[in-house]
């Protein structure tokens, strides 16, 4: 790739180790300092008040300005003292810091901001929310490879960012629920801001560098900052697809590289962590078909180009991301191969109508939509190139993993193609990118050598950059607005502490701390780390980190949990009406299975009635997977006999919920 500024980074692994570790350090210092800020103020919420609208946008145009100037300082230095253009050595350590940096104050602007009057993250305690929540409260009070609900079982989940979450709400002394919107934050603004040494040394440029870190992070915003954990992971994927390139050509840096991102990936997002794989697998192949009957230089006779050396050097990354991703990974395959479980497939039980359709953001009119353009055109153009033979193959991946997941519903399954439209986008805007610096630097002054001289050449960029920067303060103020939803549930949903963002009434969960308090009054202080709690209410779980005899739903349950099996005993735990037969039938179940019987049942239902009359039943609510349907998830209320708790449970009414705990 041909240099598109005088600002090529030093050479060796360790500068840029250093850099990345600095660029990430530092983005993830800011990002919490402006959460702690923000915190302690007292906006008005985001659903009742175009305040912190206001602010976001404000926000967003300021850092998009900053940086537009400090790229274009960089792309145009003024005159040294020897007469050659060169920045000093204050200007440069300023541009770099506002290169690393620019991500991470989109990222402040765009959701720092809307949440600022809200201890929840975007999407509240709702739908998928409230196991991402579980996971990180589990994490954080049991930090480890254990499952988020299920007791003694290794997690199915990929756990690496929950741990670190679970690690970092420790640090700064919170609770886990409480820490995930700081660490949602952080956690994204650091991966964006790594990734500008990263394409600094992909490029040989800063302020390329810090363009497309900065216009891949603003596209993640929009289309899927509700996953942060996915969204970091489908960043590195246009930089892991030039990479691989690199590495199958005989690269030993990118073969380290591309090693490492396939491997933590693993354990953060499997399904983008597969799309990468199979790019890469489609890139070596392609690069062992270009070099076929090839000769090599420098050999008597011109001995033979060996396709299989690519393909060799394949496999070494890939043995490698195996050997890091079986860190996370390996107790649970053991577990797999050495006990009973359940359905395997349940997590693909998925197909929303955006499934159905193509992702096309080249005919969005956007500064995606332009840049995605600009990128189909570059890749026909120059389609002998080898990164756009590179970001092509992700893009052919990528849709081809689309379209098999519109035809798997035929196996009775899915492949969840709707989330590739994020990796779609920002190969396409890494593409845009790179060939609007192209045309910058060479297009333009081919086709109008008379006016883009070299004294116009500042012009020139000038230019491209107003437009940019333009279309781009567009698009990031429109990111709040899209994500209104998701925001308002962050307001309206009620957070551990029973407060709601918008300051209105509570729901049920106020009673959820006088659970807790019963618990532990019954079973001990350290009630939480071994006690088994079935429950439907999905808040509780999320907020307090209780093993749970059954998952919130099939589809994010542990196989090794045998969730159908479970469902299974709880309905015939229903049919009982003698507390003898019930305890009887829990300990055998116990037995029979190998799980941990529940010693907390926390159910739906008053223990007397109105008139003083006792209540004969209890609700509990089983989930059922109702794939292919849409939604994919039926919650069928089951009643348990009263009678049957009438021996050897403690039941307590606290508010809507009859606490029953085992003696």
């Amino acid at each position: 790739m041909t240099v598109s500024a005088p600002t090529r980074p030093s050479t060796g692994l360790m500068p840029l180790l250093g850099r990345i570790a600095g660029a990430g350090l530092l983005a993830a210092v800011v990002t919490l300092a402006a959460w702690f800020v923000l915190a302690r103020t007292h906006l008005p919420a985001f659903s009742n008040s175009n305040v912190t609208k206001a602010l976001a946008s404000a926000g967003a145009v300021l850092v998009l300005l900053v940086l537009f100037l400090v790229i274009f300082r960089l792309f145009h230095p003024g005159q040294g003292k020897n007469g050659r253009a060169e920045a000093g050595p204050v200007a440069r350590a300023v541009g770099v810091l506002v290169c690393w940096l620019a991500p991470a104050g989109l990222v402040i602007a765009v959701l720092g901001f809307p949440l600022a009057a809200t201890r929840l993250y975007l999407g509240g305690i709702s739908v998928d929310q409230a196991f991402r929540t579980q996971f990180l409260t589990q994490m954080t009070a049991n930090p480890g490879f254990g499952d988020m609900a299920y007791l003694d079982i290794p997690s199915f989940y990929p756990r690496l960012w929950f741990l670190a979450g679970g690690i970092f709400a420790q640090v700064v002394g919170l609770a886990g629920w409480a820490a995930f919107q700081p660490w949602a934050l952080v956690s994204l603004a650091a991966t964006a801001a790594i990734l500008v040494p990263v394409w600094e040394r992909i490029t040989g440029s800063l302020p390329l560098g810090s363009i497309i870190a900065t216009a891949t992070t603003l596209a993640v915003l929009y289309i899927s900052p509700e996953e942060p954990y996915a969204a970091i992971v489908a960043l590195g994927m246009p930089a892991a697809a030039i990479l691989a390139g690199r590495a199958v050509r005989g690269s030993r840096a990118s073969m380290l590289g591309l090693t490492i991102y396939l491997g933590l990936s693993a354990n953060m997002y499997t399904l983008h962590t597969g799309i990468a794989a199979l790019t890469t697998v489609l890139i070596a192949l392609v690069v062992a078909w270009q070099g076929r009957g090839t000769r090599v230089e420098g050999i008597a006779g011109g001995a033979a180009y060996r396709p299989r050396e690519p393909l060799i050097r394949l496999v070494v990354v890939g043995l490698g991301s195996i050997a890091i991703a079986l860190i996370g990974w390996g107790p649970y395959f053991v577990r797999m191969l050495t006990s009973e479980h359940g359905a395997t497939g349940r997590a693909q039980h998925y197909l929303p109508e955006i499934g159905t359709e193509l992702p096309t953001p080249f005919f969005s009119f956007s500064v995606v939509g332009i840049l995605s353009l600009i990128c189909l055109v570059w890749m026909v153009l120059q389609y002998r190139n080898r990164v756009v033979q590179s970001l092509l193959c992700g893009l052919v991946v990528s849709y081809g993993w689309i379209l098999a997941s519109m035809i798997a519903p035929l196996a009775g399954t899915s492949l969840l193609g709707f989330r590739i439209e994020l990796p779609v986008t920002l190969y396409l805007v890494t593409g845009g990118v790179l060939a609007l610096d192209l045309l910058r630097r060479t297009g333009i002054r081919k086709a109008y050598p008379a006016f883009v001289t070299e004294q116009r050449a500042p012009q020139v960029t000038a230019l491209l950059g107003v437009l940019l920067i333009f279309a781009s303060a567009a698009y990031a103020v429109s990111v709040p607005l899209h994500l209104r939803d998701e925001i308002d549930l962050a307001y309206t949903d009620t957070d551990g502490d029973a407060d709601r963002g918008d300051t209105l009434p509570a729901d049920s969960t106020v009673y959820f701390s006088q659970v807790d308090d019963a618990i532990r009054e019954l079973r001990g202080p350290d009630a939480q780390d071994n006690t088994v709690v079935l429950t439907d209410e999905q808040s509780f779980v999320a907020y307090y980190p209780y093993p749970v005899f059954q998952a919130i739903s099939a589809h994010y349950a542990n196989p090794l949990g045998r969730f159908e099996d479970r469902n299974a005993a709880i309905e015939e735990w229903t049919t009982i009406e003698d507390p003898r037969e019930l305890l009887d039938a829990m300990d055998a179940s116990a037995r029979d299975n190998g799980w941990a019987t529940p010693d907390v049942l926390l159910l739906r239902g008053q223990l007397d009635g109105e008139d003083g009359t006792e209540i004969d039943s209890f609700e509990y609510r089983i989930s059922e997977d109702i794939y292919p349907n849409d939604p994919n998830v039926r919650f069928r209320p089951v009643q348990f006999h009263a009678t049957a708790f009438s021996e050897g449970w403690t039941l307590q009414q606290i508010g809507p919920f009859v606490l029953a705990v085992r003696e």
